[in-house]
């Protein structure tokens, strides 16, 4: 016996019944003459096709950490440049 090949049609029909609430894999699968495998691959694949390309890597920007400008240094209070004469 030969490999079968379903059509786009018959795989969409197998697939909608076995995603049916309360369908069992395996009855679906064997009632068309597939293997539970089979159809679990099919399932996988049209989930696959089914998930939105937004899974896939995004590129990331580095910059660098903003420069924070210094305030100028400013004497402290009560203190000078000069020392103070000894009395």
């Amino acid at each position: 016996m030969g490999r079968r090949r379903w059509s786009a049609d018959d795989r969409a029909q197998i697939l909608e019944e076995s995603l049916a609430p309360g369908a069992v894999v395996s009855a679906v699968a064997r009632r068309h003459g597939l293997t539970p495998q089979q159809l679990f691959t099919w399932r996988r694949e049209a989930r696959k096709r089914a998930e939105p390309e937004t899974l896939s890597f995004v590129p990331a920007v580095v910059a660098p950490e903003p420069l924070v400008a210094k305030e100028p240094k400013r004497p402290r209070p009560g203190r000078s440049g000069m020392r103070r004469s000894a009395r």
